[in-house]
């Protein structure tokens, strides 16, 4: 007997009742199943939709803002080596006793002692801008409020 015949005869085989409650469960079923399968998704997406809308849009405006620096950097005018540590040297002048400058080949060393954080972010910003030198390592520990520590700066290569 093929499944179908055999389907037939136990519905067949049942009250009217028991057949109407068979295809109630069954009509739930169905109806649970499309919902897990086409509707619920789809509902899932629609929902998550703006928060990825402005997920997007942050990361389009970053993108933008990246494109824009590496404009401007690669306008800027390459400066040599020479330039760029006697640049980082009249940085490390302004802060003072606090810091001392060392110079191997296209290499610096930056060596701080007891430097506030906003010195700190300001000389490494001025050194990033004006000096065009790349941070190679930092170790920097804190004590109290101020930093102590040491820079590798690689300075950049004659200009073409």
């Amino acid at each position: 007997m093929k499944i179908g015949q055999a389907w037939q005869s136990f519905i067949n085989q049942r009250s009217p009742r028991e057949q109407q409650a068979i295809q109630w469960a069954l009509g739930f079923v169905a109806v649970v199943a499309l919902w897990q399968i086409a509707v619920a998704p789809a509902w899932q997406v629609w929902r998550d939709s703006q928060t990825q809308l402005t997920l997007l849009a942050q990361q389009h405006a970053d993108m933008l803002a990246l494109q824009q620096q590496a404009s401007q950097l690669q306008a800027q005018t390459r400066i040599g080596a020479d330039t760029s540590a006697r640049t980082l040297q009249s940085l490390c002048v302004g802060l003072g006793d606090k810091v001392k400058c060392s110079r191997q080949a296209l290499r610096m060393t930056v060596d701080v002692k007891g430097v506030s954080p906003q010195a700190l972010a300001q000389v490494w910003a001025q050194a990033r801008s004006q000096a065009q030198a790349v941070v190679l390592e930092t170790h920097l520990q804190r004590r109290g409020d101020l930093w102590d520590g040491q820079w590798v700066w690689s300075l950049p290569e004659a200009a073409p």
